[in-house]
């Protein structure tokens, strides 16, 4: 446990979320040393800020994510705690479907699950006392296994069943009836239409809270 105010650094793309997060955080115990809005910004503090906890948002809009910037802070600092602080519902929409490795010492929040900053002070303190939590699945995505989301991200992304199986390296008849089984774990109709892929498209984006 540290003593005196947890120093912390925030990554966070959303400029009013950013702002709030630093004025709600600062009527608490703890120093905000840097907040910023990018991905590339966050990894130029590694050097010379010293912070006790890293808030990251997962989608930065950059080549690198949150989960990249908090390993990465992590790998030069070991005792780093992390807050993932997401809309996605699912870390697995940030990485193509696979399940990605989170940090050590992590906790994994939706921004929607939070209704009071002590929610957050309780995650950031949680984190320095080395505990870390699994992010427990929630939403109709939570069923899906790891080659079904990646199958239904590969939709979302606007590929066609064939160029689907061209990058699974299946045929277009198998690609085919992973949806029709994602459809039915998901309670949609399962129907060799367009409106199939409409409705698969739209439960990717409510994942991630757009």
């Amino acid at each position: 446990m540290v003593s005196g105010p947890v120093k912390i650094g925030i990554v966070e793309d959303n400029s009013l979320l950013r702002l709030s997060l630093n004025a709600s955080l600062e009527k608490e115990n703890v120093e905000v040393v840097f907040s910023v809005a990018t991905a590339v910004e966050a990894l130029q503090q590694l050097e010379s800020a010293q912070i006790d906890v890293l808030i990251a948002d997962l989608h930065l809009g950059e080549t690198i994510n949150g989960i990249d910037v908090s390993l990465l802070w992590q790998k030069a600092h070991p005792k780093l705690g992390v807050v993932y602080l997401t809309s996605y519902d699912d870390p697995r929409l940030i990485s193509g479907g696979k399940s990605p490795v989170l940090a050590e010492n992590s906790v994994y929040l939706t921004k929607g699950s939070i209704s009071e900053i002590d929610q957050l002070v309780q995650a950031i303190y949680s984190t320095l006392e080395g505990h870390s939590e699994s992010h427990v699945r929630t939403g109709p995505l939570a069923s899906l296994t790891d080659v079904q989301m990646e199958t239904l991200s590969l939709l979302a992304l606007g590929h066609s069943n064939k160029e689907i199986a061209r990058i699974r390296g299946i045929n277009e008849e198998s690609v085919a009836i992973s949806l029709n089984r994602i459809s039915k774990v998901l309670g949609l109709p399962a129907q060799m239409d367009r409106n199939q892929r409409v409705h698969l498209a739209r439960v990717v984006l409510r994942g991630q809270g757009q």
